[in-house]
């Protein structure tokens, strides 16, 4: 798979329109709840990677990666990076997320995000894809 950090670089003006986004929707308590039914309903195969989970402590991980999703583009091109731990956990060696997934992923974050960020438009939108898409990129080269 190609290099992560050699895509465009993204700006900073897009990143802070993602994490802006991001805090606004932090602010509305279902955001999560909303984001994993949404999720399991526009990815059936996902349903089981979640079969015994504690869904109070998996919201604190999902908030924490999304926050380092909107963060990745704008760190060094070094490994170990950021990502490094949370990519090595969804691998094939961790909970087999395969690659496939992770479109679904950021789908449903998009359709989720329409609904708690009441400044969501086209732009917004354009800015979560762009910022998000380098550490999901990274994610999948490391399965």
């Amino acid at each position: 798979m190609n290099d992560p950090h050699s895509q465009t670089a993204i700006s900073r003006t897009t990143m802070e329109s993602a994490k802006a986004s991001y805090e606004r929707c932090l602010g509305q308590e279902a955001f999560f709840e909303t984001f994993y039914q949404t999720f399991f309903r526009n990815c059936p195969p996902a349903v089981e990677k979640f079969a015994n989970t504690d869904f109070e402590r998996q919201h604190k991980l999902l908030r924490h990666a999304i926050g380092l999703l909107l963060i990745f583009p704008g760190q060094e091109k070094e490994e170990p990076n950021l990502l490094t731990r949370l990519a090595e956990r969804h691998s094939r060696n961790g909970l087999d997320v395969s690659p496939e997934l992770y479109r679904a992923f950021v789908d449903s974050l998009m359709e989720t995000v329409a609904v708690y960020d009441p400044e969501f438009g086209s732009d917004v939108e354009a800015a979560w894809r762009a910022t998000v898409s380098r550490g999901i990129t990274y994610m999948q080269s490391k399965y």
